[in-house]
């Protein structure tokens, strides 16, 4: 009797998961209509080459019916401190990230600006600090990505 409860249980709660009503926040990259074009990339070289991964695989020159941004993007990348033990050592830093936009598209441009930040503690082993920095910047770089696509989408 226990065995046929559980499995009913389990069973119904398949159904209804199955069942949720979940659809995707934005089309996948193929059903996109549009194409991205990086022109020009300039601030912090590292942001700027994982924004650019991130936005390479939105380039699609095969279709010539759809739109196709020219984006050219400037980025100001900061680490300032915001907390200090009793010595004056940090302890706590703010990362921000800042990208201009200008996207061009048909001859129109529109400019927007793009912004993020993340309040990071400060790690003992300073390789161990530099990596999870740049884990961070490769989080800045999806976040950001994922906001320019929906700002795209609304164009």
């Amino acid at each position: 009797m226990f065995k046929f409860k559980t499995i009913s249980i389990l069973l119904t709660f398949l159904i209804l998961l199955s069942h949720c009503g979940y659809t995707a926040q934005y089309a996948k990259k193929k059903d996109l209509d549009f194409s991205i074009q990086i022109t020009n990339l300039s601030g912090d070289r590292d942001f700027n080459n994982l924004l650019q991964s991130e936005l390479n695989r939105y380039f699609d020159k095969t279709k010539a019916e759809i739109k196709n941004f020219k984006i050219s993007a400037a980025s100001k990348y900061e680490k300032n401190t915001t907390l200090k033990d009793s010595s004056g050592a940090p302890s706590e830093y703010e990362l921000k990230i800042t990208v201009n936009f200008e996207i061009n598209v048909n001859g129109t441009t529109k400019n927007i600006t793009l912004k993020d930040k993340f309040n990071m503690k400060k790690i003992d082993d300073s390789f161990e600090e530099s990596k999870y920095e740049k884990t961070i910047k490769s989080n800045f770089a999806e976040i950001i990505k994922e906001e320019l696509i929906f700002y795209l989408l609304r164009m």
